[in-house]
């Protein structure tokens, strides 16, 4: 009789896969599509690790994480027999059976996708765990380590202190601590083991290496990579700063926080972005376009009454609503629990060239059917008198053309160019991060008018070039590196005649997310291919259409379109480039690149406490002192330390804000001036000397001439890897 099989569904975006990872040509490799052998067998440890597999019943994953693919090729020695093997892993590595692959697939489903601390062998290297059989396998529930010099798995408690993170990835380990205190965010499997390390080396890792230091005396972590690389011409390493505190508690928030983005509707506002909002809307009143003028009004719908021009202003949101939201709340007049709980904060947004930011302070908690996203504001606002706009609209408009990247997680680079990969973007209102799906402008190649296409985001790359004819000083007027930042893809029209049959496979038949209700969608491109844009051609996330319908007051018949906020977009970066004096001032700069998101918006505070440079009572070398002192490294100066563990300093240090990359970390790349061709000269250090502003002379033509599709076979400086794990600058 045959067994039934269950669907096993994976967590969707958990992933660190790097799809370019594939056998070299000519290795007699084949694919294996789809991977049953690792879909079953990881399905049924994973059910088993979760206490939910019934007896009689077998498991199959829906997926493996995305990235992973499983090869075979028969064996050299007996070519009769065929090896498996798993490729995908960051590191450029591959598992050889799925019993080895479960530890890592386990950490990226507990963690967002992040494999900071995750112990598989790959990974952790010698340290690293392998599940035990599954008839004899237990799931300890933070039990003590042994005293045996043989591993044990153990899984730290959630009220554990210490959260061992990236150390095992060097073949180093320690006991979890039995103190306990508020629980991490993310649980991280750790190995066991007797120490012995008397005799053995001491490693010292570029996050620990004081060699070069940023103003705080916190280890620069980028400028010790460039020399790494200078060195040893290729590196390829996962972004640590063990000795800054704001990183470490970081690692505890961002991939909750991503987590929760990607599960989200993708019109729901975010922290760190601007929006347009009313102070207030009383129930039973909308806003709706009037039929005669065109002009969106506030309506009775009781006395049936246009009740005249709402006061749209822009402001800043600093916090979110915990409870999950649909579109249908954007319908909702009343709320069973109270705004502060229901609703988001919004503080109202201060002038960037002013030194006066009182204004952050006024912050009013709204509902999500007072909000409209502000790239709308050309619609919103068309009909009404700019004289006659809330200041804040204006000073919005301002800082349109700021950009500031989140969470940098790996340096790979081969002299002398790198790329650091980041987990999000801050592109003038909005904040995009990897999984979202962003409408692209149009293309003047393609002689298009309008917004037809749109990309599902699988990287987010700044790429350093000419290193080595860059000054080894950050702070000289000696010659910068050249930066670019790109974003990376898979790209779709809604324009049928961008149909190409060779295109289309079962990989990419589902609509791109939020885009089903736009209609249907055409690949620009093979699956094995990506498309590579300059940041200056994306125009801001795809919205749902019928959130897009209800902002808009659409007819049934006429609904939203993707071009929609277009013309809005590109008159307000054109107002930022001669409005705001940071870009203004440098001539030929089109953009102001800020090391987070508080820096690019000038802003002193954000949810009533001060941020970065304004924090009096930021303590940097306190904090690492007590840093050292949890990892009881405290003596061995210069040794990397035996785990990352979040800490807490107080809330002086540690900000609620971490989403937007706003605050407290020390500050690190600076952007100075951006070529034609999308590129910026760019300055490591907190900006003594070179500006942050970018130089695009001509935009459409950076666009046209930067636009790319990029394959498999690309160089290793160019590879596409889809992994995610988050920094945050802030709280």
């Amino acid at each position: 009789m045959t067994q039934s099989r269950v669907v096993v569904r994976i967590h969707p975006g958990c992933s660190d896969g790097d799809p370019l990872h594939v056998p070299k040509q000519g290795g007699h490799y084949t694919r294996l599509d789809p991977p049953i052998l690792y879909m079953e067998k990881i399905a049924e440890q994973w059910m088993n690790a979760r206490r939910e597999a019934r007896p009689g019943i077998r498991y199959i994953l829906d997926a493996l994480p995305y990235g992973y693919t499983l090869w075979q090729r028969p064996r050299p020695s007996d070519p009769r027999h065929v090896d498996k093997y798993l490729f995908g892993h960051p590191q450029q590595k591959y598992y050889d059976s799925p019993n080895r692959f479960y530890p890592h697939f386990e950490h990226l489903m507990e963690n967002g996708g992040s494999s900071i601390g995750c112990q598989c062998k790959l990974c952790a290297g010698s340290a690293g765990v392998l599940p035990r059989s599954l008839s004899n396998s237990v799931r300890g529930v933070g039990s003590s380590c042994s005293s045996s010099s043989q591993s044990t798995t153990t899984r730290v408690p959630k009220s554990t202190v210490v959260t061992q993170l990236e150390k095992a990835r060097r073949g180093r380990t320690s006991a979890a601590s039995a103190t306990t205190t508020a629980a991490p965010a993310v649980q991280a499997r750790v190995t066991a083991q007797a120490h012995s390390t008397k005799g053995s080396p001491k490693l010292i890792g570029v996050g620990v290496d004081t060699a070069r230091v940023d103003e705080e005396g916190t280890p620069d972590v980028y400028r010790n990579l460039i020399d790494k690389l200078h060195r040893h011409k290729t590196v390829d390493e996962i972004l640590e700063e063990p000795l800054s505190a704001d990183w470490r508690a970081e690692q505890m928030l961002l991939p909750k926080m991503l987590q929760n983005l990607q599960q989200q509707n993708q019109w729901i506002p975010r922290v760190g972005e601007i929006v347009l909002y009313l102070h207030d809307l009383p129930s039973g009143v909308d806003i709706m376009r009037h039929e005669n003028t065109g002009e969106y009004q506030m309506y009775d719908e009781e006395s049936e009454d246009f009740l005249g021009t709402p006061e749209w202003e822009a402001g800043l949101v600093g916090e979110v609503p915990a409870e999950a939201l649909a579109v249908a709340d954007l319908h909702r007049s009343d709320s069973d629990s109270s705004v502060i709980y229901s609703g988001f904060r919004i503080e109202p947004l201060p002038n960037p060239n002013e030194a006066n930011k009182s204004l952050s302070k006024r912050y009013k908690y709204v509902s999500c059917r007072q909000i409209r996203p502000f790239v709308l504001w050309k619609e919103l606002l068309e009909q009404v008198p700019q004289k006659q706009w809330h200041p804040t609209v204006v000073n919005a408009l301002t800082l349109s053309s700021t950009l500031s990247l989140m969470g940098k997680y790996r340096f790979r680079g081969t002299w002398p160019n790198a790329i650091v990969y980041c987990h999000g973007i801050h592109l003038g209102s909005e904040l995009l991060v990897v999984g979202d799906s962003v409408r692209l402008l149009p293309s003047a190649s393609k002689m298009q008018t309008r917004c037809t296409e749109i990309m599902v985001i699988k990287t987010i790359r700044l790429k350093w070039s000419n290193l080595d004819a860059a000054s080894n000083n950050d702070y000289d007027e000696g010659r910068p590196y050249n930066t670019e930042t790109f974003i990376y893809g898979s790209a779709y029209s809604s324009d049928p005649a961008a149909l190409n049959k060779a295109y289309m496979s079962d990989e990419n038949a589902e609509p791109p997310k939020a885009a089903a209700a736009y209609g249907k969608w055409y690949p620009l491109h093979p699956t094995s291919k990506e498309l590579a844009v300059p940041f200056t051609r994306i125009a801001g996330r795809l919205y749902d259409r019928d959130a897009m319908s209800f902002w808009l007051n659409s007819d049934p018949d006429d609904r939203p379109s993707l071009d929609h906020g277009r013309e809005g977009l590109l008159e307000a970066r054109a107002f930022a480039r001669n409005n705001d004096e940071r870009i203004s001032k440098e001539p030929g700069a089109t953009w102001y690149w800020g090391d987070n998101r508080a820096e690019a918006l000038n802003l002193q505070t954000v949810n009533g406490v001060d941020v970065t440079k304004y924090q009096d009572e930021r303590d940097p070398q306190a904090m690492r002192k007590n840093i050292k002192v949890l990892n009881g490294a405290g003596k061995a100066k210069g040794t990397t330390p035996r785990s990352a563990a979040p800490a807490t300093f107080g809330d002086s240090s540690l900000r609620r804000f971490m989403a937007p990359s706003t605050v407290t970390l020390p500050e690190r790349v600076r952007g100075s001036s951006m070529s034609d061709n999308a590129t910026t000269s760019s300055s490591m250090k907190a900006g003594k000397k070179r500006p942050h502003v970018i130089n695009l002379s001509d935009e459409e033509n950076a666009i046209r001439q930067s636009t790319r599709i990029v394959s498999e076979s690309a160089s290793a400086s160019t590879k596409k890897k889809a992994r995610v794990t988050v920094v945050v600058k802030g709280k």
